[in-house]
């Protein structure tokens, strides 16, 4: 239960932001699903479409109000829809041209979801649990949590390759590191493999240039997103692991944001002033 906030944190608007972006990438997908193409691709950009209408329907829900209210879970599953969203896209301007299991499309898809895996292995791999809630950002008291800042993004480390940290110093943030390596070396790495598929004879002369191009742009985009969800859903589990141990033992749990990092003294004076543990 949230008992404080010093922003001004609107559900609605959210539900509105999030609609905007669906409607965005349907306006990209609804032509998709009236084409003439095979069965499976047409499976596929279906069940895209669908996942966007059934998440707008949901928030549109008393159920769907109630789960952006709840900040912290609803903002990390908002993160990875959008994600999964635009990751859903291009494997559909991929997978679109494709006619049967075995023709270059169906590679190329294969080739984004395995580069996909590797990111989330890759998040896995620089991951540690122990920085995602740092006393900077988060400070428990009893039943309450007062939270300074979601760090969707702190598990990631490079604890693991530390030679790695004196050339990019002067880079703060992982994900910023993360992206620039990537961005910089990943288009060329899908080039590469699609130019290397062609010249095998896997992909012929006349090959959608569409679909080359967003494979050749999907794999460092699916692999920082690979990165980026591992480490957002890493975030809700064990935030859902800490609220759920704080119910068990105290029955309820209480939350403080505190992103101007005013003292517990001020808020609770503040509190005070407001006559109830409404939203401050």
């Amino acid at each position: 239960m949230e008992i404080y906030s010093d922003d001004d944190y609107n559900p609605k608007s959210k539900r509105s932001a999030i609609t905007v972006i669906s409607v965005i990438i349907a306006l990209f997908q609804f032509p998709y699903v009236f084409l003439e193409s095979s069965f499976h691709s047409l499976v596929f950009c279906w069940l895209s479409l669908l996942l966007l209408l059934f998440f707008q329907i949901f928030i549109y829900t008393r159920f769907g109000m109630n789960f952006l209210k709840n900040r912290v879970f609803s903002q990390s599953v908002v993160l990875s829809y959008v994600m999964i969203a635009f990751i859903m896209l291009i494997l559909n301007l991929v997978i679109l041209d494709s006619k049967k299991f075995s023709d270059p499309n169906f590679y190329m898809f294969i080739f984004l979801i395995i580069s996909l895996v590797c990111g989330i292995l890759t998040g896995l791999f620089f991951s540690d649990k122990g920085n995602l809630f740092s006393k900077d950002n988060i400070k428990i008291r009893n039943n309450e949590i007062e939270l300074r800042k979601l760090e969707f993004f702190s598990v990631l480390t490079l604890k693991r390759m530390p030679f790695l940290r004196a050339p990019l110093r002067k880079l703060q943030n992982i994900t910023t590191i993360l992206a620039a390596f990537i961005g910089t070396g990943g288009a060329g790495i899908g080039m590469g493999i699609a130019e290397m598929l062609k010249r095998s004879d896997v992909l012929a002369p006349d090959m959608s240039v569409h679909a080359v191009l967003f494979f050749s742009l999907g794999i460092p985009v699916l692999f920082t997103f690979g990165i980026l969800m591992y480490s957002t859903m890493t975030y809700l589990f064990e935030w859902r692991k800490l609220v759920a141990s704080i119910d068990k033992e105290y029955g309820e749990h209480k939350i403080i944001f505190n992103s101007k990092k005013k003292s517990y003294k001020k808020i609770k004076e503040i509190m005070a002033e407001s006559g109830s543990n409404a939203n401050g």
